[in-house]
């Protein structure tokens, strides 16, 4: 029993023990090298395509970032999330279209105020942000969707980006969209969400599970998040390597007890 829970800690740190020295080795790599897309994701690409859309079409866009609390369990999601806007910020700061962002969580309104005024302070441009456009609609995840739902419905918004924290109450704002027969864009983590975005956009218009976190290589291309993802991979094959060797162990009969 004691040889057992010494197992445990020696597993962990051994992992992790990998994971920092993969980290290590691809992001040189990639430092050196371009940065290669190790997967595809034409749906973050996609994002900045509709600031000018927006521009010409005189309409706004809307993002909601859910509810999740940069002090809770949601808080790298919520962060992804962000990461993954970043770029669509950047531009719509250029062309001084700034999107409506509506958020469920206080600490969530902090943090995306902050990346929307610094977008425009890279510019020279932070006089002419509006802080009226990032707002903090409810604290309760149902109450924040059917609140956001009737803000861009009254709005005039063109196209709809729902990324972050979310369940089932992200139907609330799907339901809006469709009634406008708006554009939409979404991405969630978690299961009831996926199921309320999968059925309004359909899988060509959603990023799925922990694509949500492939956001910032491809909004920023910078080599440290492709180094990332690449030892996401790494890591995620040397578990399916080892899940597959202790299956053949046991079938074997070599397993221990």
């Amino acid at each position: 029993m004691t040889a057992d829970l010494l197992l445990v800690p020696l597993i962990a740190l051994g992992v992790t023990l990998v994971a920092a020295v993969a980290l290590a080795v691809i992001g040189i790599r990639y430092r050196r090298t371009p940065a290669k897309h190790l997967r595809d994701f034409p749906i973050f690409r996609a994002l900045s395509g509709e600031v000018g859309r927006a521009a010409e079409e005189g309409t706004l866009i809307h993002i909601s970032l859910g509810s999740g609390s940069l002090a809770g369990e949601d808080a790298m999601t919520s962060l992804a999330a962000l990461e993954s806007l970043s770029a669509l910020f950047d531009l719509a700061a250029a062309y001084d279209t700034p999107p409506i962002i509506t958020t469920g969580d206080p600490t969530l309104y902090i943090l995306a105020d902050d990346w929307m005024r610094r977008a425009y302070a890279r510019l020279g441009n932070a006089e002419r942000y509006r802080p009226t456009l990032v707002q903090f609609t409810a604290a309760t995840p149902a109450t924040y969707a059917a609140m956001a739902a009737t803000y861009l419905s009254e709005k005039g918004v063109g196209a709809n980006v729902f990324m972050g924290a979310f369940d089932q109450e992200v139907s609330l704002l799907t339901d809006a969209v469709a009634r406008r027969d708006a554009r939409a864009i979404g991405g969630a983590v978690s299961p009831p969400g996926l199921a309320a975005l999968f059925t309004a956009l359909g899988p060509a218009h959603l990023v799925m599970g922990e694509d949500l976190f492939a956001g910032g290589a491809e909004a920023t291309q910078r080599s440290v998040f492709w180094a990332s993802l690449g030892t996401q991979d790494f890591l995620r094959w040397l578990i399916v390597i080892g899940m597959i060797l202790t299956a053949l162990l046991s079938v074997l009969g070599l397993g221990g007890n």
